[in-house]
C-alpha cells in the first residue's frame, strides 16, 4: 500500500463535492462494487423474501395494492444498508491507495471472525459488525418481530408503532454514528480495547464523532435527501423503461370513460422496487465512505498523517 499516492485527492470537499466525486467513484469501479454490493444485497435479500414475501397479495385491485409490504420491505432495507455495504467499504478503502484487492480477498476481510494470524490485533470484523450493526442498531430486532406477524391481517402494533421506533433509532444512530463500519474493517480497530490496541471501536467512534455531531448531522440530511431523489429517478426510470419496452405499466390511465386504477405485479414489487432501493444504498455507500475520509481529513489532519507515514516507509527501506 503507498500512502502517498491514491485514486482521489486527499483533500477537503464540501458535501456537494463529495456528492459529485462519488459518481466519479462509482463508474470507476462500478465492476468491483457491483460485485461487492450484491455479495451483501442477495443474502439480505433472500431473508427480507422469507419474513415478507408473503405479504405481496396474490390480486391487485384498487383496495389491494400492496401497501403493507411496501412499507415493511423498505423498513427492512433502510435497517440492512449499513451492513450490506459492508463488502463495499472493505474494497474501496484499500483501493483508493492503489492496493489490488481481490473479491475473496474482501470476503476474507469482512467474514472473519478472529484475527488474520496468531497474535494480530486486527480484531474480528465479522463479529463486531454483526454486533454494531446487527444487534445495536436494531436490525436482529426487526428480523425477530417479523417472525410474530400475522399473515391475514396487519398487526399495527408490530409493523407500526415497534418498527417505527426501531426506525428512529437506528436513524438517530446513523446521524450521530455514520462510520462504524469503516472504523471497524478499514482501522481495524477490536471491540474491547486489548494491551497491544488499546482504542476500541466504541472509543475510537467516540473520538472520531463525538465533537462533530452538528456537522453529522447536517450531512445525514442532506445525503437523505439525495437518497430520495435517487430513488425517484432510479423507479421513474424503471417504470419508462419497463413501460416503453414490454408496454407495461404500473397504472392504467382511461379517458373515456375516466378510470385511474394500478397494474401491480410480484415482479414490480418484489423485483424492481427493491433493486431501485438496494441501488440508492450503494451510492450512498460510497458517498459515506468519502464523507468518512472527509472528516478525517477536515479534523484529524490526515492528509499530514498520510505524508508522514509514506515519509517513514521510505526511510525504513532505505536503512534496510
Amino acid at each position: 500500500m503507498q500512502l502517498d499516492r491514491t485514486r482521489i485527492a486527499i483533500r477537503e470537499r464540501g458535501l456537494l463535492e463529495t456528492l459529485d466525486l462519488t459518481l466519479q467513484v462509482t463508474r470507476e469501479f462500478a465492476g468491483p462494487i457491483a460485485i461487492c454490493a450484491l455479495l451483501g444485497i442477495v443474502p439480505l435479500t433472500l431473508i427480507n423474501y422469507a419474513l415478507v414475501g408473503w405479504m405481496v397479495p396474490s390480486e391487485f385491485d384498487e383496495t389491494t395494492l400492496g401497501f403493507r409490504y411496501l412499507w415493511n420491505v423498505t423498513a427492512l432495507i433502510y435497517l440492512e444498508a449499513p451492513l450490506a455495504s459492508a463488502f463495499v467499504i472493505a474494497y474501496l478503502g484499500p483501493a483508493v491507495f492503489m492496493e489490488q484487492r481481490t473479491i475473496p480477498q474482501v470476503i476474507g476481510d469482512v467474514l472473519r471472525i478472529r484475527p488474520s494470524r496468531p497474535g494480530a490485533d486486527d480484531g474480528s470484523p465479522g463479529l463486531a459488525l454483526l454486533l454494531c450493526q446487527g444487534l445495536m442498531r436494531g436490525l436482529f430486532i426487526a428480523w425477530a418481530l417479523y417472525l410474530f406477524t400475522d399473515r391475514e391481517q396487519a398487526n399495527g402494533f408490530i409493523e407500526g408503532f415497534l418498527m417505527f421506533v426501531i426506525l428512529v433509532w437506528a436513524t438517530a444512530m446513523r446521524a450521530f454514528r455514520p462510520y462504524i463500519n469503516e472504523i471497524i474493517l478499514l482501522e481495524k480497530n477490536p471491540l474491547r480495547a486489548t494491551p497491544d490496541k488499546p482504542i476500541s471501536i466504541s472509543k475510537r467512534s467516540m473520538h472520531l464523532h463525538g465533537p462533530y455531531s452538528g456537522d453529522l448531522v447536517i450531512r445525514w440530511i442532506g445525503t437523505a435527501v439525495v437518497g430520495l431523489l435517487l430513488f425517484g429517478l432510479a423507479i421513474t426510470s424503471a417504470i419508462v423503461i419497463q413501460g416503453t419496452l414490454i408496454s407495461d405499466w404500473p397504472f392504467h390511465i382511461a379517458m373515456q370513460p375516466p378510470d385511474f386504477s394500478w397494474n401491480l405485479d410480484w415482479f414490480k414489487l418484489q423485483i424492481v422496487y427493491p433493486a431501485c432501493l438496494w441501488l440508492v444504498v450503494t451510492i450512498l455507500a460510497v458517498a459515506r465512505f468519502l464523507s468518512y475520509l472527509d472528516l478525517r481529513i477536515r479534523h484529524e489532519g490526515w492528509e499530514v498523517e498520510l505524508f508522514m507515514r509514506a515519509e517513514a516507509l521510505r526511510l525504513a527501506t532505505r536503512v534496510e
